[in-house]
């Protein structure tokens, strides 16, 4: 009858008449139990709070012994089992009556210490499997709440972080998660516990393989270097470790997390452990393959784009494109630097519709198309017109077009715009748009498109960019414009490099959800000869 010591359970015995608790008491600590005793039905609830069970005579001093355990049941930080004893409420109606109000038992004195003892274990071992049960639907749906935001995560640093967060909640302890990138690179994260902030690392190398002899019990000193360095920046000294490896789809081990235990997890925890490992792998698979992807993505686009950029006696040129890290596709964005036979130079930068690998075959073959009707001496309007005959004859895209051709006889430059931003101008007075807008190409044609010429008279920079570097979520797309003229204003006429990195920089953003194209041609003002 003698419960072990890590079944010992705490029970609390409230009577008024000490000789009565003493008797009760006795026979619990007896048969292993811890007890606390209290002699008022208000010390009893002060009291109530971390116990297994509790003994409640039901004639107090202060209150009725009903009215204490009603009070009990209805806080559910103190919900556990009551048992009435009593010598003088025992009728049937005064058994009834404390059953109905709350009590799991009722036994009337004089007590047998067996009957009495059975009682209580039984008590102690329903409480025990109602918190079992609770503990377990606490875990499964805070499991839940881990996974969630695994699928979600847009980097692999989101995704450690996510992890080591979710991890630390489910099992109430420390976590490490490391993962590594398709480069190489790790990222670690070490969350010391629920609700606690993570503590970031990187690898330079591949992370370390957990150990594989025992997966779910590692002694501290078998413990992995990184791991045991990551758990010592955030003060934790675990004396039992439960590690998951990850691996990829050929079954390399590409991280893993490790909890870090009082004890070896049981076969429940083993179960969480293995369902949380199966959402980050999962979710770590489906990152990689994304980073790979867009990878290859880029890399196509990049492949459609100019490699070189015309450099004529008194022209710099400069070009910068960047991906939107929110679309795996690639895009339609591009520009274009042209050696015309006069001596002209034609610079071009355009978006077509959407994000797909149709849009960039489509922007190929209109960059292409274009740079002819321009090479075959078409003035810009006219090189507009007859890309829009082609585009419709062969494709339903939509498409932006903004061509400004420079004679650099004479400094002038003379522009035509098909729905694309403005080009800026930027000269020692400051900088101005040059506007000529006429409809996008796609749409039937307008007629005569509007056409810009200004002449130019020492040094000067023309900006050309895409709407990804302008256009948010939160703000208006004429407030950018004005913006960007006054940065460029600003810097003055920097070299083409320096002026297309400033713009970068200033109008980098956590909306950005579109690729960037700026194209940046800087006169000198030096003139070609007629």
């Amino acid at each position: 009858m003698t419960a072990t010591a890590e079944d010992q359970r705490r029970v609390l015995v409230v009577d008024d008449t000490e000789a009565h608790r003493y008797v009760m008491a006795s026979w619990l600590r007896r048969a292993g139990y811890a007890v606390t005793e209290a002699g008022t039905g208000r010390d009893a609830l002060e009291l109530v709070s971390g116990h297994d069970a509790v003994v409640l005579d039901v004639n107090l001093p202060d209150m009725s012994g009903f009215d204490v355990c009603e009070r009990i049941k209805a806080d559910a930080a103190t919900a556990v089992p009551v048992m009435h004893v009593s010598a003088t409420s025992i009728d049937a109606r005064s058994r009834t009556s404390g059953l109905q109000r709350g009590a799991d038992a009722y036994l009337v004195e004089p007590l047998d210490r067996d009957e009495f003892l059975v009682t209580v274990a039984a008590l102690c071992r329903s409480h025990a499997a109602r918190r079992g049960i609770t503990e377990h639907a606490r875990r499964l749906a805070d499991l839940a709440a881990a996974v969630v935001p695994l699928a979600s995560a847009r980097s692999l640093d989101d995704l450690v972080a996510e992890a080591a967060q979710g991890g630390a909640t489910v099992f109430g302890a420390p976590v490490v998660v490391i993962a590594t990138a398709p480069d190489g690179m790790a990222t670690r994260v070490v969350s010391p516990g629920p609700g606690r902030p993570v503590v970031r690392g990187r690898l330079l190398a591949p992370a370390t393989e957990p150990p594989t002899r025992d997966p779910y019990d590692l002694p501290a000193a078998d413990t992995p270097g990184v791991w045991r360095e990551m758990l010592d920046r955030a003060g934790v000294a675990p004396t039992a470790w439960h590690v998951s490896p990850l691996t990829d789809a050929a079954g390399r081990t590409i991280g893993g997390f490790a909890v870090a235990t009082p004890e070896p997890f049981d076969a429940e925890e083993r179960e969480l452990a293995e369902q949380l490992r199966a959402a980050l792998n999962g979710a770590l698979a489906t990152l990689r393959s994304y980073a790979q992807e867009h990878l290859v993505a880029l890399t196509l686009q990049r492949s459609m784009l100019p490699h070189t950029l015309p450099s004529p006696a008194g022209v710099r040129m400069a070009a910068r494109y960047s991906a939107s890290d929110a679309q795996l596709s690639v895009g339609g964005d591009f520009y274009d630097a042209i050696d015309l036979p006069d001596g002209r130079v034609a610079v071009v930068i355009g978006d077509v519709q959407g994000h797909s690998l149709r849009a960039a075959t489509v922007m190929a073959q209109l960059r292409f198309s274009l740079g002819a009707y321009l090479l075959e001496g078409h003035p810009p309007a006219r090189a507009l017109d007859l890309l829009n005959t082609l585009l419709r004859r062969s494709h339903p895209e939509l498409v932006t077009v903004c061509v400004a051709v420079l004679d650099l006889r004479d400094g002038t430059i003379e522009v035509a715009n098909a729905g694309h931003l403005p080009p800026l101008l930027v000269t020692p007075e400051g900088a101005r748009y040059l506007r000529a807008t006429s409809p996008l190409l796609g749409v039937p044609a307008p007629g005569e498109r509007a056409v810009a010429r200004v002449a130019t008279d020492g040094p000067c920079t023309l900006v050309l960019v895409t709407d990804g570097l302008l256009e948010r979520r939160s703000g208006h797309l004429r407030d950018a414009l004005d913006r960007m003229a006054e940065v460029a204003a600003a810097v003055g006429t920097l070299e083409p490099d320096d002026l297309c990195d400033v713009l970068l920089r200033r109008f980098d953003h956590a909306d950005q959800d579109d690729d960037v194209a700026v194209l940046a041609v800087h006169l000198t003002g030096e003139r070609a000869p007629a």
